[in-house]
């Protein structure tokens, strides 16, 4: 791509770093200008996305072409004790139509921001363009067994692999094919790493949510106890008590992942909890990665009259619903098919409603890297009706997706 990796090599470098001073408005001193590049700015880092996609209309949305870029420019300076964590995006949606897509298909933004490190540079029926950092954070060691770090940052208390009711911040959408980055969080965090097994950490978070501003205050311990990895957390999540627990094991080939939470809601206990099992086998010499999960979600509807209404809930507009039903299955299997070439499916189903949603892909490594994906979304299951507005099921409104994307880290 043009940006050079070695420090050897720097005018890139360079450039960045009196850009960063100008956006955040420090001075440009010793480490940051241009003439002191060659010794102390940092490897600037790159990742870009292209993806073009098709997807058709339903009752709901509209159908049409979209076109989605996305670059990412990373650093990670140290200023004497101090370590920096800075990634800066931009991403530029183009379409024929105000297509909404979701699964992938967006910047990895903060969730639930609480800083105002992001911003809209064009936002119109058929051009949406935003930038702004994912990754803005410091961190400092205390002693020889802590950690303090604060800013917008990854934090991931995840056990399971798809559904993640037991990771209080900002969990995945199951059916994303891009999972590169994880979306930051506004917080402040302390690490006190208690042994070689062992760690407590802490976070608390303010948060800013169309439902609200909430506070978190959480505190964690994870260890190995009698070969079984455990975890717990417990404290304020958005304003209300919450307590978790995760354990992962092994048994013969199979990993088995588990998670439980609860929570009270406005004056009822929650129960949201995930669990299931992955192995590798080996199918015509080639390795064949399994997974399958199920989740109970307290907070999921009950009956497709209830969908809608869950989607313009609190919960779902902290980020804190992957899904909108109460009870989900996911069904993921990943085959290398030659050492260049990998193909992969995954399932997602309702079991309430009965719909699904079928998520089959290909991944080529065209070179170190770059890739190529080539993939599609489909629902399966009753449809939607627009006037009044209803879901049918969750998966069967879900229009037919289908897309090409190139990966490139530089």
């Amino acid at each position: 791509m043009g940006f050079p990796r070695r420090r050897g090599r720097v005018g890139m470098g360079a450039l960045l770093g009196v850009a960063l001073t100008q956006l955040l408005g420090m001075p440009v001193g010793p480490g940051l200008g241009p003439a002191d590049a060659a010794a102390q700015v940092p490897e600037i880092r790159g990742y870009y996305l292209h993806a073009a996609v098709a997807a058709e209309s339903t009752p709901l949305t509209d159908g049409g072409f979209f076109d989605f870029q996305r670059l990412r420019l990373m650093a990670s300076p140290q200023v004497g004790p101090l370590s920096l964590d800075l990634a800066y995006e931009h991403a530029l949606e183009l379409r024929t139509a105000p297509i909404s897509l979701g699964r992938g298909f967006e910047g990895a933004e903060a969730a639930a921001p609480w800083l105002g490190l992001q911003g809209t540079l064009a936002d119109g029926r058929r051009v949406h363009w935003r930038h702004g950092f994912d990754r803005l954070s410091v961190s400092l060691p205390v002693g020889n067994r802590a950690r303090v770090s604060a800013g917008r940052q990854t934090v991931s208390w995840a056990t399971t692999l798809f559904f993640t009711p037991a990771d209080p911040f900002a969990p995945f959408d199951p059916a994303d094919p891009f999972r590169e980055f994880r979306a930051g969080i506004d917080a402040a965090r302390l690490q006190v790493f208690l042994g070689p097994f062992s760690q407590f950490d802490a976070v608390v978070r303010p948060a800013k949510t169309p439902a609200g501003t909430t506070l978190t205050a959480l505190g964690r311990w994870s260890g190995v106890f009698r070969g079984v990895d455990v975890s717990g957390w417990a404290g304020a999540l958005h304003d209300e008590a919450a307590g978790a627990l995760a354990v992962t094991t092994a048994v013969g080939a199979y990993a088995l992942r588990g998670e439980v939470s609860a929570r009270r809601s406005e004056g009822e206990t929650v129960v949201r909890a995930a669990g299931g099992a992955d192995r590798y086998v080996t199918v015509l010499g080639r390795d064949l990665y399994l997974v399958l999960e199920y989740q109970r979600d307290g907070f999921g509807a009950r009956r497709p009259e209830e969908l809608l209404a869950k989607a313009i809930s609190a919960p779902f507009q902290r980020g804190e619903l992957q899904v909108l039903g109460r009870d989900a299955l996911a069904a993921s299997a990943s085959y290398q098919a030659h050492p260049l070439l990998q193909a992969d499916a995954r399932i997602i189903a309702n079991l309430r409603d009965g719909s699904l949603l079928l998520a089959p892909g290909l991944a080529y490594s065209a070179a170190d890297e770059v890739s190529v994906r080539l993939g599609a979304f489909a629902g399966v299951g009753s449809g939607a009706q627009a006037l009044p507005p209803r879901l049918g099921s969750e998966y069967g409104a879900m229009p037919l997706v289908g897309y090409v994307a190139a990966n490139v880290f530089f």
